[in-house]
């Protein structure tokens, strides 16, 4: 076994920000066993995000910028060799949003994420146990 660091998995997370508030808010988290399963998730939530954020939006939106990143495959390539050799990807987004109790829009600050889980051999070992 070796006595190095290994990736255990692949953790998820949409969230959302709010400067104005400094608030963060985590809209749906999720561990995925592959790259592969972690960037499916991405884009579903990609779509999922987009779909809340407007239906008929004018170009250049908030919804349009995610579902743009859905839609390329050829960056999603790249986004995965980086999270397949070790490195967090992301896509974002920024725009105003309506906060329920403010009665007024802020900027809003989408954030889809996806980094490698990090474990050495003595937690692997220790997980083994249990």
């Amino acid at each position: 076994m070796s006595t190095g660091p290994y990736i255990d998995g692949y953790w998820c997370e949409a969230v959302a920000r709010s400067v104005d508030l400094t608030d963060t808010w985590r809209l749906s988290a999720h561990r995925s066993p592959s790259p592969e399963a972690a960037l499916a998730w991405l884009r579903d939530q990609a779509l999922r995000l987009a779909d809340a954020l407007g239906h008929a939006p004018p170009v250049g939106t908030t919804a349009d910028i995610f579902r743009d990143w859905a839609a390329d495959h050829a960056y999603q390539r790249i986004q995965l060799t980086a999270l397949a050799n070790g490195q967090p990807i992301s896509a974002n987004a920024c725009g105003p949003d309506r906060i329920h109790g403010q009665g007024r829009d802020i900027e809003v600050l989408y954030s889809l994420s996806a980094r490698p889980i990090h474990r050495d051999a003595t937690t692997r070992r220790l997980l083994r146990a249990l």
